[in-house]
């Protein structure tokens, strides 16, 4: 994840929710509410490579930007970092060193984190001990964290996190994680060895919502989305679905109107499907497979389907017609509204739906919304995109 904007680095919005307080012993290490704007990569260079720290502090000051996402992906980065952080310092800009993971290490790309590659175990040494020296480096980051918890096991953390303790009880480690990622499985597997997230990007105001509550043990699962996980297999005919009945009531048009968003963007097809059932015949459906970044408005005539009837099931589902074996995706409904019939419960209710499902599928909704114990608190810093692709 790189992202640059047109004035050369790429500017982000932060929000802290809480303080870094957690069990891998940075307690004293707190988060202001509100980091203000911030600011990441696009370090900025001279003829010979090496970055220009004056530059850099005068465009940062340009932008607003109280926090810096330092990258170190080329040779010299971690050496320019040194002497940029004491101008940062007077300038009262913080730094957060930014570090990429196996997946954007080669042989995938170019480039290594250097000069200690991919040894986080010595980064974290490392980075404690020049935090000792620059109290404005309070944090650092791994870029998509969660793509690469194969190396990233708790066990590893928890190891990576006490070397780095050690030297600097103060300094804080934040996973790169992006919304779709922040799941009960996640929360349970590293809420005792890092000190908060950062998360991206949002699509809306209830992508923060969903990631807060799972965050601070508030539910179990997200409320109102289907959904299926990451690295998990399916077959064919696996679903999930959700469904209300509803009165059908005398009219020459019986129309239901919803908007729905789905988060996967790219072109495979086939396998993944939305669908709207009444009385379990699919009267509207989409495969996942492209299509819009915002909200998109459906209108389905159903006056064919409840013709002669006093009383209907209506029904959402996300079905699989073909097996795979690493396709997340989640599907989000609002707006739920009929003409010609009487709803029992809108999607603002989703305690109200009755779920039936077959496989790893999952619901934000009836029986398996379920609370949390709030028995913890994970804090949270929430990136912007720079770039339109990503929204």
């Amino acid at each position: 994840m790189v992202e640059i904007n047109a004035r050369g680095i790429a500017a982000i919005c932060l929000l802290a929710y809480g303080w870094l307080a957690g069990a891998s012993g940075a307690a004293e290490m707190r988060l202001p509410e509100d980091l203000g704007e911030a600011a990441y990569a696009a370090l900025l260079r001279g003829a010979d490579g090496r970055v220009d720290a004056d530059a850099m502090v005068a465009r940062l000051k340009d932008l607003g930007a109280s926090t810096y996402y330092w990258l170190v992906w080329q040779s010299t980065d971690w050496e320019d970092l040194k002497s940029f952080l004491p101008k940062a310092a007077e300038a009262g800009i913080e730094v957060w060193p930014y570090l990429v993971p196996p997946s954007e290490s080669p042989p995938n790309t170019t480039s290594y984190s250097e000069p200690f590659r991919l040894d986080y175990q010595r980064w974290a040494e490392e980075i404690a001990g020049l935090s000792l020296e620059f109290p404005n480096l309070a944090a650092w980051v791994i870029d998509d964290f969660y793509a690469n918890k194969a190396l990233y096991t708790p066990g590893y953390l928890r190891d990576m996190q006490a070397r780095a303790h050690r030297v600097n009880p103060k300094l804080a480690f934040l996973p790169l994680m992006y919304f779709n990622e922040i799941d009960r499985e996640f929360v349970e597997a590293y809420r005792e060895v890092i000190d908060g997230v950062v998360v991206a990007y949002p699509q809306d105001r209830d992508e923060i919502a969903h990631a807060r509550a799972m965050l601070n043990d508030e539910v179990m699962v997200m409320p109102g989305q289907l959904s299926f996980p990451a690295a998990q297999q399916s077959v064919a005919g696996d679903f999930v679905r959700i469904s209300q009945a509803a009165k059908v009531l005398p009219a020459d048009k019986h129309i239901i109107r919803f908007r729905e968003l789905d988060d996967f963007y790219g072109t495979t097809a086939g396998y993944h499907f939305k669908q709207f059932l009444v009385d379990d015949t699919v009267v509207w459906e989409q495969d996942v497979q492209g299509g819009g970044r915002t909200w998109q408005e459906v209108a389905v005539d159903v006056t064919a389907q409840v013709a002669g009837k006093k009383a209907v099931t209506l029904a959402f589902q996300l079905m699989e017609k073909q097996g795979v074996g690493n396709f997340p995706v989640r599907w989000r409904m609002t707006d739920l509204q009929a003409e010609g019939v009487l709803l029992t419960a809108g999607l603002d209710a989703p305690k109200q739906w009755q779920v039936g499902r077959k496989g790893e599928f999952s619901a934000g909704f009836g029986d398996a919304i379920k609370e949390g114990g709030h028995s913890f608190r994970i804090p949270f810093v929430v990136m912007t995109a720079a770039q339109d692709v990503e929204f």
